[in-house]
């Protein structure tokens, strides 16, 4: 300050040349020509840092946040022990899994709009991408969950039931109403779990409704993520084989059974993330779009009572799902709106605007 108000002395009634004054001083010649432009003494500010934080939000989407950390710890538990990688399953949704990465990282490279907050292509690529990288998780965690947590919460469950129905199984009951129609019709409703959510995004996507369809999606992604947290806490196989001599009706040997079987990961059963999605799914297209949600309100019976029926899930795994459905609405729109207060606001500080 004090070599501020000299260089307006001098430059002022003295008339000095810069050369000389620069000299004088000790200072730059550009920084004499500079003082006299402003009538306040040069302040010095310090250039507001980027916390990690700040770098997280301004780069990443919630999606992402949430879905990232079950991806890399199981391609941490991958690189670990590669051995335990041997279903087809597996290998399939790693090798997605990177390929779904590499392409997240060329796009961010390649594209400038890539991390941009206005809806455009990119938002809705990356909001798909973030989707699948969480759903490819699911086929590890058949390997994965015995690596972290071994053991069989079977029993647990099955008590937690018998404590629900004063000392009694409820499911073994469910075995007077066991035909082969009921069968076929419960089985084809435990499989169209992903119909409704599809649908309902492709319906927000044409209408352009890119809140709503990223509050669905996140849900999805919560919902998920929850239920992966269940899994590698309460592993449990479900009750076809935890109270397999309980059943007096074999459901038979049906498309549906088997294809089940076939894929199934052994560790899945609390909560039911089946019940979980179409909670989520009824909730949003409740707010989002009324006459779908009309359209699926039989799925939001049926499936929950085909998780029961093909003895998948436990009463307890149920509720749970429901549970974790209606927390996965609740908090999605928050975070998202959350999300993008915290982007704006470190958009502000980096630009320097008060």
């Amino acid at each position: 300050m004090e070599d501020w108000a000299e260089i307006r002395r001098l430059h002022g009634p003295i008339r000095c040349r810069s050369g000389a004054i620069a000299r004088h001083l000790g200072i730059s010649k550009n920084t004499v020509k500079r003082a006299p432009a402003t009538d306040r003494p040069p302040k010095y500010e310090r250039t507001p840092k980027c916390s990690v934080a700040d770098a997280v939000v301004r780069v990443l989407d919630p999606k992402e946040v949430v879905a990232l950390p079950f991806v890399a710890l199981v391609a941490v538990l991958a690189a670990g022990q590669p051995s335990a990688v041997a279903h087809p399953d597996s290998r399939a949704a790693l090798a997605l899994s990177a390929g779904l990465i590499a392409v997240w990282c060329g796009a961010a490279m390649c594209f400038p709009v890539w991390h941009s907050l206005r809806p455009h292509w990119g938002r809705r690529v990356r909001d798909v991408i973030a989707v699948v990288l969480c759903l490819a998780v699911y086929p590890s965690l058949r390997w994965a969950v015995p690596m972290v947590h071994p053991g069989n919460y079977d029993p647990v469950l099955a008590a937690a039931d018998r404590w629900l129905f004063g000392g009694r199984d409820p499911l073994p009951v469910i075995d007077s109403l066991v035909s082969p129609a009921v069968t076929a019709v419960l089985g084809f409703a435990y499989s169209c779990e992903w119909v409704p959510i599809l649908a309902l995004s492709v319906i927000l996507c044409a209408r352009r409704r890119d809140r709503e369809w990223s509050d669905l999606l996140l849900g999805l992604v919560l919902v998920q993520s929850a239920g992966y947290v269940g899994y590698f806490l309460v592993p449990a196989v479900g009750p076809w084989y935890g109270l397999a001599d309980r059943f007096t009706v074999p459901l038979g040997d049906s498309f549906w059974i088997r294809s089940y079987l076939e894929h199934s990961i052994s560790v899945d059963a609390f909560p039911s993330l089946h019940v979980a999605t179409i909670i989520l799914v009824g909730c949003f297209a409740w707010r989002d779009c009324r006459t779908f949600y009309w359209l699926i309100s039989p799925l939001l019976v049926a499936i929950p009572v085909s998780t029961l029926y093909l003895r998948w899930h436990y009463v307890t795994d149920v509720i749970a799902g429901l549970a974790v459905g209606v927390i996965g609405r609740l908090l999605a729109p928050r975070i998202n709106a959350a999300w993008g207060v915290a982007r704006q606001e470190g958009d502000y500080r980096r630009s320097g605007v008060r």
